[in-house]
């Protein structure tokens, strides 16, 4: 068989018009795929021509005679939205019709109380959190336990059934309780803090599987060992982390009691117990709890463990729990210790809360009952204790904070207004009591606080006590004040009340961490004219002694508040001070860190495009710090993010027609980002569409000073091209900026362009990327953007005809080692469609005022003699890989490809495209690698076409 090209003749004028779809307009009752479907009464209408005369009626008679079939669509529509249909609505009910509560509203009301209960346990959690990360120690603890081996034990020829009734059980088990009070003790001393947590972690899964083995004894005998753990004070900065983890195993204990309970009184859930429904066992039950834990002779145990189970009152007495918890809270008076007192007082706070919170009263009992202890602090004990463990008053104070913090945090919640002013009142009147309104103002709401802000910062600063606790009473005051919204009257006096005492802090730690809140406070109040001196303030405190470099975090922190606040890039980026703020960041990773949130800030904030110069140096300033923290050791995510970023800031800058200094813009950014290959491809796109853009003003008719600037832009893309490191993203941009140059009329920048283009493939074997699975699909896209490129590219006389395309057909011929022979097939059939495109009278585009080959050669024979032959050798490599014995899938791929160009771009009315069309067909069959229903569909085509006959085109047996 001779491979001979015969190339289609193609009219692209009559092609275009002939392939256009003749419109016609839908009526109203015409049938369309796109057409909304209607659901009606379980069927689906098709809107049509030919309808019936009634097919509503006609539909609704098929679904009653077949009241079997629900129609899913047709159901869910018509209870989805009963206000669609007004047929829909159900009649009203007469009034002997008995009106049934929905069974499911107890479900949803059990589901409400669970979702507080959880939000409550959520509270509780953070809480638990944050002191057991800050309440820690190195110190060793001790665990003082009574034996349990005693108490726990059956006395040799005891049956635990034996005794029936309940005197007799009782009897036994406060003999139990008995033993175990006046049992040995053993003491765990030297533990880590790691080892203690560990131990109550030990106790409280002992409590549960005493609990599941019916000992319940044992189980009361646990929670009394770690209630009296609380009465150990002498490690008191680890005692609010003892105290959460004690906490735990009380709630756990409490709740293993409710819940026997309640199994008694099924069908009842929490928070749903009748106590006259409530089943005689279980009322006995629990009141032989009640008792056993009142007769616990220690004070302290006994309180913990009666509230742990307060919830047991449920059953019998719910009325009374009211009284319950004001008696605990009158008992708590009892505990000489004040911060086991505290600690005390707030589990009885959190209990209430989360049992009972329409009842508060407990609650002010508690704070004031703290108040009224203070005096305690003063006795010789306290001090004794402080001084053994070498801690300040104020030390020992901070650890009454979180204890305090809880209660008042549980009095706040839901509270009046004037609940604050009450309180407030009180804690004036005590001792410390600055540490008492800093606990107000952290747990009341911001609202209440804000609107009196002024008054308080006053009352703040007025006291004679020392600067840190005023400091750390503004600190919580700022904070509220900036979730809050003060008078607009006492914004500004507020801000120059507190700046006052903090110009004179010396301590740069105790500062910034009191003029953090304030800093955010100013940026969201005033204009950046305060802001600006706020920041200088910060600035002057910092540098003596280099302090920092002690504070990165907080510096960072402190200008993540103020750019949060404020409304604009200008704003910020026109404050002198924030130059120097920034430069406070001298370590290169810390510095690039601010930068990167600067940048985000700047991203997000600037909505338009921007080319003022302040803006663009502290931008420009912003991303070099970026981009020179990157090194070898960065990793890829932090290499992306910056490059991204840098992208977007450059992407909003803009001189409008300022061409020329957007273009040194571009340079400027080339050589500060010279690392970052994605910044520089994007300079690359930016430069182009520069350019395509003056020349979409000028219409084409480029002056001599047009001219020159798109050369320019073309002699950036080359230059800048090749310090690119991926090998793909490299020839792309070479084929886009070839493209771009072509358009502008610099033709011989293009050709140059779509030279290197081709030249970077005789170097295939030194692409790094080529290993990559998604390399050679990537290639082949880009070759044929290549391939459609050339064909406007017209021929320089002195290099020869199609010399582009030889060159491009010799570089992949010779990187046979490095391409894939499917790749290489593939691309030369696809040189195929565009020789046939060079053989057109007409091309099917064009660029103005760029002769390409159309013109040069108008269909000369010798042109087409060169065709012919380059034809001839591409069907010779392509027939040397599809005729192989090769039998992949890559293979067929390439035989349907072959097929479908010889359909579209061969001559089929001539004899020698039809032995090669037939050829192929032949071969696509012998190889058995190709798809079948691709195979079928050609052939329909074929056929439909009056190409060839059926039975020219045999199919496969399993076909």
């Amino acid at each position: 068989m001779s491979l001979v090209w015969k190339p289609k003749t193609v009219c692209y004028e009559l092609e275009i018009e002939k392939r256009k779809a003749a419109r016609k307009d839908v009526k109203k009752d015409d049938y369309h795929p796109l057409k909304l479907i209607t659901v009606k009464e379980g069927s689906v209408i098709k809107i049509s021509n030919t309808t019936k005369k009634n097919p509503l009626k006609t539909n609704t008679s098929k679904v009653n005679s077949n009241v079997d079939f629900v129609d899913p669509l047709s159901a869910f529509t018509a209870t989805s939205n009963p206000l669609s249909d007004p047929l829909s609505v159900p009649p009203p009910k007469s009034k002997e019709e008995k009106v049934t509560r929905n069974p499911l509203e107890k479900e949803v009301e059990t589901t409400n109380n669970e979702a507080e209960d959880e939000k409550k346990s959520n509270d509780w959690t953070v809480y638990k959190m944050k002191i057991l990360n800050k309440f820690t120690t190195d110190e060793k603890l001790s665990i003082s336990m009574t034996s349990l081996a005693k108490g726990d034990s059956i006395k040799e020829g005891q049956n635990r059934n034996y005794a029936t009734s309940v005197s007799d059980k009782m009897k036994t088990r406060l003999g139990q309780l008995d033993d175990f009070e006046e049992g040995g003790f053993h003491e765990m001393q030297n533990l880590t803090q790691q080892e203690f947590i560990n131990r109550i972690q030990e106790l409280k899964q002992m409590l549960k599987e005493a609990w599941d083995s019916s000992q319940k004894v044992k189980a009361l005998k646990i929670s009394i060992q770690c209630a009296k753990l609380l009465n150990d004070t002498s490690v008191m900065q680890f005692y609010p982390s003892k105290f959460v983890l004690i906490a735990d195993v009380l709630d756990s204990f409490g709740s293993l009691v409710f819940q026997r309970i309640l199994t008694k009184c099924e069908p009842m859930k929490p928070g749903q117990v009748d106590p006259k429904k409530v089943t005689t066992s279980a009322r006995e039950i629990c009141i032989n709890w009640l008792l056993k834990i009142a007769s616990i002779r220690e004070l302290l145990p006994r309180l913990c463990i009666e509230a742990a189970t307060i919830r047991c009152n449920e059953f019998i007495r719910p009325g009374d729990w009211n009284c319950v918890l004001l008696r605990l809270t009158n008992m708590a008076r009892g505990i000489g210790n004040p911060l086991v007192a505290v600690f005390i007082r707030a589990y009885l706070c959190r209990v209430g809360m989360l049992h009972m919170p329409s009842f508060r009263g407990h609650l002010k009992y508690n704070f004031y009952d703290y108040l009224s202890s203070f005096q305690q602090i003063r006795r010789d004990s306290v001090h004794n204790m402080m001084a053994a463990q070498k801690i300040s008053l104020d030390t020992y104070l901070s650890y009454h904070k979180p204890a305090v913090d809880w209660i008042l945090s549980c009095l706040a919640k839901d509270a009046h207004e004037e609940t604050l002013t009450e309180v407030i009142e009180k804690c004036k009147r005590c001792e410390n009591s600055l540490l008492l309104i800093n606990c107000c103002l952290t747990s009341f709401r911001s609202e209440y606080v804000a609107t009196r802000a002024l008054s308080i910062c006053r009352q703040i600063c007025s006291y004679e006590e020392t600067v840190l606790h005023k400091l750390m009473a503004l600190e919580a005051l700022g904070k509220s004040t900036v979730n809050g919204e003060p008078p607009e009257a006492d914004r500004l006096p507020l801000l120059n009340e507190v700046w006052k005492l903090l110009v004179k802090v010396k301590n740069p730690e105790h500062f910034l961490s009191c003029a953090s809140p304030w800093m955010e406070y100013a940026a969201k109040y005033f204009s950046k004219r305060e802001v600006n001196t706020v920041l200088g303030e910060v600035i002057k405190h910092m540098t003596p002694d280099r302090a920092f470099e002690r504070l990165y975090p907080e510096l960072h922190s402190v200008m993540g508040k103020v750019l949060d606040r404020m409304p604009s890039v200008a704003q910020v980026f026109y404050m002198d001070k924030f130059l120097p703020y920034i430069d406070m960041f001298q370590h290169e990773e810390r510095k690039a860190e601010i930068c990167l949130q600067v940048g985000q800030f700047f991203v997000k904030k600037q909505e338009e495009e921007t080319c003022d110069p302040i803006i663009v140096n502290v931008i420009l300033y912003i991303c070099k710090a970026i981009h020179d923290a990157l090194n070898a050791l960065s990793i890829e995510d932090r290499r992306k993010q910056s490059a991204r970023l840098i992208c977007s800031s450059i992407d909003k800058i803009s001189f409008r027609k300022d061409f020329e200094q957007q273009l040194a813009f571009y340079v400027t950014c080339r050589a500060n980002f010279c690392n970052l290959d994605a910044v520089i491809a994007t300079l690359v796109h930016s430069v182009n569409r520069l350019s395509t853009k003056v020349t979409s003003i000028i219409q084409g008719n480029h002056t001599k000073k047009t001219s020159a600037f798109v050369r320019a832009c073309t002699a950036f893309s080359f230059i800048t091209i090749p310090s690119l490191s991926n090998n793909l993203v490299k020839f792309n941009l070479y084929i886009e900026s070839g493209q771009v140059a072509l358009n502008c009329q610099c033709v011989s920048q293009a050709d140059a362009m779509f030279k290197s283009a081709i030249g970077m493939l005789h170097e295939m074997k030194s692409f790094s990327d080529v290993r990559q699975s998604n390399f050679w699909p990537s290639f082949i896209t880009s070759v044929s953007n290549l391939l459609s490129s050339l064909l406007l590219v017209p021929d320089n006389t002195e290099k020869g005809v199609l010399y582009l395309l030889r060159g491009l057909l010799n570089a992949i011929s010779e990187s046979n080692e490095t391409v894939p022979a499917f790749t290489r097939c593939n691309l030369f059939i696809k040189v195929l469609a565009l020789l046939t495109a060079y053989s057109q009278d007409q091309y099917l585009h064009r660029i103005d005022k760029i002769e390409s080959n159309e013109t040069l050669y108008s269909n000369d024979p010798k042109f087409l003699d060169q065709i012919a032959q380059i034809s001839m050798t591409v069907l010779n490599e392509i027939f040397s890989y599809i005729g192989g014995n090769d039998k992949s899938h890559g293979k067929g791929t390439c035989i349907l490809l072959l097929l479908d160009t010889i359909i579209s771009h061969g001559k089929l009315d001539d004899e020698t495209m039809c032995k090669m069309l037939s050829s192929v067909w032949k071969l696509a069959i012998r190889s058995g690698c190709c798809d079948q229903k691709h195979l079928i569909r050609i052939r329909n085509h074929i056929v439909c076409k009056k190409i060839m006959k059926e039975d020219q085109l045999p199919l496969h047996s399993r076909v």
